[in-house]
């Protein structure tokens, strides 16, 4: 796969703390449409190395490009759109706002005057993938965990990114929670957009097309 192809292209990554290496001369290259499930034990930097792909923290040694972008050589304000336009993030707290309805969790992306008109019904659609169809006006507060994760992925279909960055994004779920998240990345995985999934769950790494183990590092 060429890097221009890709849509994230790291190389010789290592990543430090203190005197421990958490990994050292890592490759990742993941094109339109693939899914890349990183496996490890708790602690051997799966979320960290999510981290460096997504800008917000940055390698000891090694390159990244992220969406034809260098993120060694970005500015911070090119990190901070490279990430508000390009990149999905699904965190392990969900990042939802408690207080505000399910709607308002989702209208927090920037939209474009012509995509507004659009919202409506890619809201309605994205809600009816997850299994949350009517919920839009519940407070994100009052649903259970694996609904609140469900919420952070219809966000990311509303989004649309180029590049899925999900850590344990099925973690303490249940069954059927867990299926409608699968079902959520496979819409964005053939739409077009790379995925990269952090996880212990063996169904997910059996769902991406490739897994890297970090603890062979």
């Amino acid at each position: 796969m060429t890097q221009q192809r890709a849509h994230i292209t790291a190389e010789r990554l290592g990543y430090d703390i203190g005197k421990r290496t958490l990994w050292d001369g890592l490759d990742v290259r993941v094109g339109p449409g693939e899914a890349l499930a990183l496996r490890g034990p708790s602690g051997q930097g799966k979320s960290t190395l999510l981290r460096c792909l997504g800008g917000l923290e940055r390698a000891t040694r090694g390159t990244i490009h992220v969406a034809g972008t260098d993120l060694n050589d970005a500015h911070p304000r090119m990190l901070r759109r490279l990430r508000r336009h390009d990149i999905g993030f699904v965190m392990q707290d969900h990042a939802i706002v408690p207080e505000w309805t399910v709607e308002q969790n989702l209208r927090v992306l920037p939209f474009t005057a012509a995509e507004r008109r659009e919202v409506p019904a890619r809201m309605h659609q994205s809600l009816l993938m997850v299994g949350l169809h009517g919920r839009q006006r519940l407070r994100a507060g009052t649903l259970s965990g694996g609904e609140q994760q469900r919420v952070a992925v219809a966000r990311l279909l509303l989004q649309r990114p180029r590049i899925v960055l999900a850590d344990e994004p099925t973690a303490s779920l249940d069954d059927e929670s867990s299926a409608r998240v699968r079902s959520g990345l496979d819409v964005l995985r053939a739409s077009g957009s790379a995925v990269v999934v952090a996880t212990h769950d063996p169904e997910l790494v059996k769902w991406a097309d490739r897994s890297l183990d970090l603890s062979a590092r």
